[in-house]
């Protein structure tokens, strides 16, 4: 195949709103001349609406490494636990800060470690909910037992939480160590923009916005999520459509053959009964098929972690997987 598919990274596959068009038509190209505000306050109203949550529960950041670097660091010498299965990002951005973490094992089912005890109050537990890697999905139940019980700060990242449902956020006031990442880059199509909201209580909100970047959120990316927020009708078309073509996939892969893990996420972690991971990835790039892999020493290095894209490029990436599998 000549063309390039890119199912390795989550994207979302549909256009973003046109409204944000409208919007960028409507920008007042003179303001660029002056510097953004410290805070975005129409960006942290318009999510805090969306979220319907209070504003000084909510701040925006430039992205996750400045969200970890803000948290974080908002809790000196607190000593970091990734719990697998952890993004490769949340390694990356630790390493770059040259923070220390420890790994909280994942259970046999490959799902995360609720049970494990970490009694120590200066302690920080980072996990994605739904699962980052394995579109798993703890329900809010569970968490907010584990929180009844856990001293230390737990931070959720949410990135794909509006495929999944029910979020956290109605905990953050109930349970001071939550604290909430969210962003709506997978759900409305602006992943371009990277920008993230950190969500908590008020007092934990006023200590991490201390630590912002100033003049983190650029006008034009403002205008951007703004528009795109107020769009709800293009976003809600967009995820109901891929969770539509998500729960199409799961049936058709486990046809072929496929062990395919419970999904609340915009991807599909999938593995063949009897091809290696590494064959059918290695023969998907012989076509331009781009899925992701896993390293040797990753709990999931027998998997491949597969993007919804739309129908049609699904039905091709299907067409593709039948030829290798049965060959």
């Amino acid at each position: 195949m000549d063309r390039k598919i890119f199912l390795d990274k989550n994207e979302n596959p549909y256009k973003p709103s046109k409204n944000i068009i409208k919007e960028l038509e409507k920008f007042d190209i003179n303001s660029l001349r002056f510097f953004p505000e410290y805070s975005p306050e129409k960006l942290d109203y318009e999510m805090a609406k969306y979220l319907n949550i209070e504003t000084n529960s909510i701040i925006s950041v430039n992205g996750m490494y400045e969200a970890f670097a803000c948290i974080i660091n908002s809790f000196d010498k607190y000593k970091i636990y990734l719990e697998e299965p952890y993004r490769d990002l949340y390694i990356k951005i630790l390493e770059y800060y040259k923070m220390h973490f420890d790994i909280i094992e994942a259970k046999d089912d490959y799902n995360i470690n609720l049970k494990k005890n970490i009694r120590s109050r200066n302690s920080i537990i980072i996990a994605s909910n739904p699962n980052a890697e394995t579109g798993m999905f703890i329900n809010i139940k569970e968490i907010e037992e584990f929180l009844k019980h856990y001293e230390g700060i737990y931070i959720i990242d949410e990135s794909y939480i509006n495929f999944a449902g029910e979020s956290a956020i109605k905990l953050i006031n109930e349970y001071k160590n939550l604290i909430i990442i969210r962003s709506i880059a997978h759900s409305h199509s602006i992943s371009g923009v990277n920008v993230n909201f950190i969500i908590s209580n008020p007092s934990n909100i006023d200590s991490i916005s201390k630590l912002r970047q100033k003049y983190a959120v650029n006008k034009i990316s403002e205008t951007i999520i703004v528009a795109a927020l107020q769009d709800e009708k293009t976003s809600y078309k967009n995820i109901f459509d891929i969770v539509l073509e998500r729960n199409r996939l799961d049936t058709l892969l486990s046809k072929e053959g496929f062990i395919v893990v419970p999904s609340r996420a915009n991807f599909l972690l999938i593995k063949h009964i009897y091809k290696s991971a590494d064959y059918i990835y290695n023969e998907l790039l012989k076509r331009n098929i781009f899925v992701k892999n896993y390293n040797k020493e990753n709990i999931l290095s027998d998997f491949l972690r597969v993007t919804i894209s739309t129908h049609k490029i699904n039905n091709i990436f299907l067409s593709q997987l039948k030829d290798i599998v049965n060959n």
